[in-house]
């Protein structure tokens, strides 16, 4: 398994496309995003990120080479500078909520369910979505964004453009594929369900927050 994310990345293209298309990404990109429905994001997205920095350090916990934990935990720390300078940035008091979303409370749940309870590799492919579609995400809207208008959120989009998190993106690919090197067929196949199953909640964690997602009951 010579390349085992760029395989399966190209049979998560749909999902990429379809989170390209998504009204929150195409208002995101034009600057037109409801302050609301952003306001309504980063909450969430904080709320998710502290669960999600838990499970990198679960994933890291379980590497088996050095340096690979040291990623993930630096992974960790990482989000706890850079997301928290980010909410700071854009976040306001009015739209603090406690209450993780269903779709929030589906993805941290997933995530803790897969690092806990099953194997390191298949662990690393559920938490990489997380890392390479914003990564595509962020240079997707850079490169077809009207650069004439003053984007209002145009640091969120920088954030995930950079040369830094590009490199932080491109190292937690290179630990995937080495793992996917000596993984069993059994844990191969689990390695692409839950990474397929992460990129779906990445399209639908947008989806949750443009509709500013509630509990029904």
């Amino acid at each position: 398994m010579q390349n085992w994310y760029e395989n399966t990345r190209a049979k998560t293209e749909h999902i990429f496309q379809a989170i390209t298309e998504h009204g929150f990404v195409k208002d995101l990109m034009a600057g037109k995003l409801d302050a609301d429905i952003f306001g309504f994001y980063v909450n969430q997205d904080s709320l998710y990120l502290n669960e999600y920095k838990k499970s990198l350090v679960t994933v890291g916990t379980k590497c088996h080479r050095a340096e690979e934990t040291q990623f993930f935990y630096a992974s960790a720390t990482g989000i706890i500078e850079v997301e928290d300078a980010l909410h700071k940035q854009f976040f306001d008091a009015k739209y603090h909520n406690p209450t993780p979303s269903p779709t929030c409370e589906l993805y941290n749940s997933y995530l803790a369910r897969i690092v806990n309870h099953y194997s390191v590799e298949v662990g690393i492919a559920a938490v990489l979505p997380c890392f390479t579609i914003y990564k595509e995400v962020g240079d997707y809207i850079l490169s077809h964004q009207d650069k004439t208008i003053d984007n209002p959120y145009q640091s969120w989009i920088d954030t995930y453009a950079s040369d830094e998190f590009a490199a932080a993106v491109q190292q937690a690919i290179d630990i995937t594929n080495t793992y996917a090197k000596t993984a069993s067929p059994e844990n191969l196949a689990k390695m692409e369900e839950v990474f397929m199953k992460t990129s779906q909640l990445e399209w639908m964690f947008w989806d949750s927050a443009y509709a500013q997602e509630a509990w029904k009951i």
